[in-house]
């Protein structure tokens, strides 16, 4: 693309102009994460804009299955970007900070403290809609006393141990990258994740 002095020209009737829009879309497409996050550390609010455009759905969607309800995911959501614009001057640098965003949804669970029921309450929630939509009645059967077991398994886990699982097994984050996220030890991680995977199959058994 040309530029002019570092904004991008467009062409309008074989004139070269140069646009705002065009100098916002080019830098979203190029910057990186760190690149956003140093741009709001330095105070401007824009780039806040940003990093929500990107990561959002994955804070909500993580926040949903580790509170257990859609209305407290969505506090917490807010919640974590609100926080990132007060602490994106201590941000480590990496290129991608979705591990980071989910770190930080983490602690505000963890303080927020609220109650494994609202978990519960989620998966009881999907279990009727399995049901609703089983042809066979026993089949309905079935899946609800299948995720009515889940419920209690996941219920059964530490906070500690369940966001790691969720971390690993739904976000697909790497022990590393959970361990920086937040803020432990990698081993810690491994010891966790082994301890959820180990408590899930003993209160499973053979549907594990």
């Amino acid at each position: 693309m040309a530029l002019v002095d570092g904004e991008p020209i467009v062409w309008s009737e074989g004139v070269a102009v140069v646009t705002r829009a065009n100098v916002v879309l080019q830098r979203a497409v190029e910057e990186s994460d760190a690149d956003v996050v140093a741009r709001l550390a330095a105070g401007d609010m824009s780039a806040l804009g940003v990093i929500y455009d990107r990561h959002a759905t994955s804070v909500l969607r993580f926040a949903t299955r580790a509170s257990g309800h859609p209305q407290d995911a969505e506090d917490i959501t807010h919640a974590t970007f609100v926080k990132v614009a007060d602490i994106a001057k201590g941000y480590d640098g990496r290129l991608s900070c979705r591990p980071w965003l989910f770190g930080i949804a983490a602690r505000i669970m963890s303080h927020r403290r609220r109650s494994i029921s609202r978990f519960a309450r989620f998966l009881l929630e999907h279990a009727w809609f399995v049901a609703k939509d089983a042809h066979d009645p026993s089949d309905a059967l079935d899946a609800r006393s299948e995720l009515l077991g889940l419920d209690r398994a996941l219920s059964a886990l530490s906070d500690a141990k369940r966001v790691v699982l969720i971390l690993f097994e739904v976000e697909c984050l790497s022990g590393e990258e959970i361990a920086q996220a937040l803020s432990i030890p990698v081993g810690t991680v491994w010891t966790r994740l082994h301890a959820a995977r180990r408590e899930l199959r003993n209160a499973l058994g053979p549907r594990a």
